[in-house]
């Protein structure tokens, strides 16, 4: 039976052989993997300032899909860094 760590795993292994395998071995053998933002939508409207056309948000931030449909409906381009 697979835990939910395994699958974890699995799932960022298959990515990272997708996008290049660009993570290297670690301490102890295993591959150290970038952190991942996850922003929701309560989170993208607090870090909006009032009147603002753009939102900078980290390169490898993954938006919810109530957000994303939330910037496209008030005309908020994302700007990624």
């Amino acid at each position: 039976m697979l835990t939910k760590g395994a699958i974890t795993d699995l799932i960022a292994g298959h990515l990272a052989r997708q996008a290049g395998g660009g993570a290297r071995p670690g301490p102890g053998g295993k591959a150290a993997r970038a952190r991942r933002v996850f922003i929701s939508d309560y989170k993208l409207r607090r870090l909006l300032a009032p009147g603002a056309r753009a939102i900078k948000v980290p390169a490898n931030a993954i938006l919810s899909p109530l957000s994303l449909d939330w910037l496209d409906y008030e005309g908020i381009k994302v700007v990624r860094e």
